[in-house]
């Protein structure tokens, strides 16, 4: 799950002085801006690829592991490898909406109580 994955993630970090807050930190302003503002797609697709996503996140054992972890599926988009988080209908599947963003906040949370570690 969630929490194991980011505990691969500390590991994977342990030799670089900082990497973890880093990581720990981007994966909290990605998650916090998904809460936040779950309608918007731009929020709920992250480029595999993208530099400061490799940077912060994507080169740690267990960095894009979180994200499947919480859901995402690797998809190309737009012809870009993307981690994205389809967002149910609400109208027609008000269970499996509430389900998902439900997820997207525990996974928020378990972010939130490692930081504070």
């Amino acid at each position: 799950g969630i929490r194991a994955q980011i505990t691969v993630l500390c590991e994977g970090c342990s030799n670089e002085a900082g990497a973890f807050d880093v990581a720990i930190g981007a994966l909290h302003t990605l998650f916090s801006q998904i809460t936040a503002r779950p309608e918007e797609i731009k929020f709920r697709r992250i480029r595999r690829d993208h530099p400061k996503f490799l940077q912060d996140i994507g080169r740690h054992p267990g960095g894009k592991e979180v994200f499947i972890a919480a859901g995402f599926k690797l998809e190309t988009l737009d012809g870009v490898k993307s981690f994205f988080s389809k967002e149910p209908d609400l109208e027609s599947d008000m269970d499996g909406w509430s389900e998902w963003f439900d997820g997207l906040k525990t996974t928020l949370q378990i972010i939130e109580e490692e930081m504070i570690k």
